[in-house]
């Protein structure tokens, strides 16, 4: 109960993790996972009468398990927006007050949800937010400032966001939780005519959307009290890869390292030949223990998808941590590498969010002591370390 109110807490965990590279919600913090802390803290207070989660739909087991420890939980299955998630839980919610939550705000303290319940229970509406600290300015699409919004009335919206629950579906019913630009409940109760206040959120509720936001948590989890610091857990995975030359009429360019190397037919494969990018997954196989090339990226070729970045970005689905180094060794006769290799690493560096500086590549002919030095093919071996 909350002043004689109940609550439905809901937490939103269906998202697909695009910007950070990994499945985020299960990223390590703390001696937990970025959603078990979220959970924790939207749930281990007295007033949840109700305790809800909206995930993936293929993860729906997987979060029950993780999330076991709270009684009665009902972990549902959401939709392909946040909003159609959001949507889906108010659905499923009992309370007279509902509050949702974002799964990779892993920070979250009662001082907020307090504030946030009390307002709705009064308002109807309102989110946690913070006043934007830096000068706000509204761009066109071509960059151009249009607006510099006043500092003294610019907030950052967060979430928790509460409402009373039949006003929300009441917001709902008059908006497409599908249309991309409704990007959280308050804009649905706003653009349904409803007044939403702003209440005081806190600084370290942040979001979980860049690997860098993890490493700012790890730094906060110890100062906020949450756990003791402890140093990171660092894992090496190791991956190799060949492939043949095709013929010199082959049509096409080869491609190494997600950079075209134009002159070269591509090398012998089902999908683009990058040797080098092959070997990455491998690497990273090596430490998700996902056999990606074996079988994963098999479907995906067969599905017509040959370009191998895909296939890293699935690896990294399943990669607990974060890679923060990258080492490839490259054996041939041709092509020369040594001229594309910024460019090669300029490419990685954007599959796997890290600087160039953080990708190692060196390429050598091995004197032709082997079939790659004498032109037959072209072998990787590629070191990843992962922290995390």
């Amino acid at each position: 109960m909350y002043q004689q109110k109940t609550v439905s807490a809901i937490l939103l965990a269906a998202g697909e993790s695009r910007r950070f590279g990994g499945d985020k919600l299960t990223a390590p913090l703390g001696g937990r996972t970025v959603v078990e802390w979220a959970a924790r803290a939207l749930f281990s207070a007295p007033w949840a009468d109700q305790r809800i989660v909206v995930a993936a739909p293929e993860r729906v087991e997987e979060l029950s398990a993780l999330l076991g420890e709270f009684p009665g939980l009902e972990v549902i299955p959401g939709g392909s927006t946040r909003c159609q998630s959001s949507l889906l839980g108010l659905r499923a919610a009992r309370g007279e007050l509902v509050l949702v939550h974002d799964g990779a705000r892993p920070l979250l303290d009662q001082g907020t949800v307090e504030r946030c319940l009390a307002a709705a229970s009064a308002e109807g509406a309102c989110a946690a937010a913070i006043h934007a600290a830096d000068t706000v300015k509204v761009t066109d699409g071509a960059g151009r400032v249009l607006q510099t919004t006043p500092r003294k009335n610019t907030w950052q919206v967060q979430s928790p966001q509460a409402f009373r629950r039949e006003l929300i579906l009441a917001a709902y019913e008059k908006a497409d939780p599908a249309d991309p630009a409704l990007t959280d409940d308050c804009m649905a109760a706003e653009r349904a005519g409803f007044p939403v206040v702003l209440v005081p959120g806190s600084p370290a509720n942040l979001k979980i959307t860049a690997p860098s936001d993890l490493d700012l948590a790890k730094a906060l989890g110890p100062a906020l009290g949450l756990w003791k610091e402890e140093p990171p857990v660092i894992r090496t995975g190791i991956g190799q890869d060949s492939h043949r030359m095709s013929p010199p009429d082959a049509p096409g360019a080869m491609v190494l390292g997600g950079v075209p190397f134009p002159g070269y037919p591509p090398l012998l494969a089902n999908s683009d030949g990058d040797v080098v990018l092959h070997a990455l997954c491998n690497a990273i196989s090596g430490v998700s223990c996902e056999n990606i090339l074996g079988e994963r990226a098999d479907r995906i070729c067969q599905s017509g998808v040959t370009d191998s970045a895909v296939y890293v970005a699935e690896a990294l689905r399943f990669l607990s941590g974060r890679v923060i180094h990258a080492s490839f060794t490259i054996e041939c006769r041709e092509p020369k590498i040594s001229p594309r290799i910024p460019a090669m690493r300029r490419r990685i560096g954007e599959l796997l969010d890290l600087p160039p500086d953080r990708i190692g590549i060196t390429a050598t002919s091995g004197e032709g002591l082997t079939g790659f030095g004498r032109g037959e093919g072209i072998s990787v071996f590629c070191i990843v370390t992962v922290e995390g």
